[in-house]
């Protein structure tokens, strides 16, 4: 990684650390919908322990441990972490909400075939580069069990702000002080090695709305190789760098 990258991360992180700390509730009091459909099929495949990647404040977190399952949330901002934390034990729910504080640019601190399943709510598409990605997933099939489900959603390339604000490389924008990474169908299906896809879907969320990607996947065997392979999507050679965007929309939960 290099020093400017570092930089930016590091920059996102106190961002989001900010948000958190100016709001209470960044993306609303209720659970997603995609949080509602993955209980759903958790609960049709006897889900009962869940890794969940980026937490933000929570809104999925507790409605799945108030559905008697075991979540392990993780985020990198120290303060949603905290607030969590607080939340279940006000709630009652410590012994089924368990919080860490982690970046997944690093290898997960779990043991092989640790969970059921695993759920990320717009975690992928935040300021991570498409190996950076690669490796979050391939961590994700380390400790899921044989058979074990993930659950990711994504701003899609069909999303409003898709092109607009600053270009930060792949198809990467900064708009409005948040980064994010949208994806095509193509990048979900390049991203997959290892796994089954099960589906993939599109859904609007918000009132801008945003546009995502909502990627259902079974693990399957560990491959020759987790290399990529080669992207066969067009690069960009006139992409509509410093575009106003309609206004600030993150790319997280």
């Amino acid at each position: 990684m290099t020093d400017r990258s570092a930089k930016s991360k590091t920059d996102q992180k106190s961002h989001w650390d900010e948000v958190f700390t100016n709001s209470e509730a960044f993306f609303g009091e209720e659970p997603s919908e995609l949080a509602r459909i993955s209980l759903d099929l958790f609960r049709q495949n006897g889900v009962r322990s869940l890794l969940e990647l980026g937490c933000g404040q929570g809104r999925d977190t507790f409605l799945f441990a108030q559905n008697d399952i075991e979540v392990t949330a993780l985020d990198y901002s120290e303060t949603v972490v905290s607030e969590i934390r607080e939340k279940a034990a006000k709630s009652g729910l410590s012994s089924r909400i368990c919080t860490r504080t982690h970046d997944l640019r690093i290898p997960l601190p779990f043991a092989n075939e640790s969970f059921d399943a695993c759920y990320s709510h717009m975690l992928l598409c935040m300021e991570l580069s498409t190996v950076e990605i690669a490796f979050i997933l391939r961590e994700t099939h380390r400790i899921l069990k044989p058979g074990g489900l993930a659950v990711y959603s994504v701003r899609s390339s069909f999303d409003k702000h898709y092109q607009t604000g600053t270009h930060c490389g792949e198809d990467i924008y900064e708009i409005g002080g948040f980064v994010v990474h949208f994806f095509t169908e193509e990048k979900i299906r390049r991203l997959s090695k290892g796994y089954e896809i099960l589906k993939i879907d599109r859904m609007e969320e918000g009132s801008l709305p945003r546009d995502l990607f909502c990627v259902t996947m079974e693990k399957g065997p560990v491959p020759e190789t987790w290399d990529l392979e080669p992207c066969e999507e067009i690069e960009m050679t006139d992409h509509k760098t410093d575009k106003e965007a309609p206004e600030p929309t993150p790319g997280k939960t």
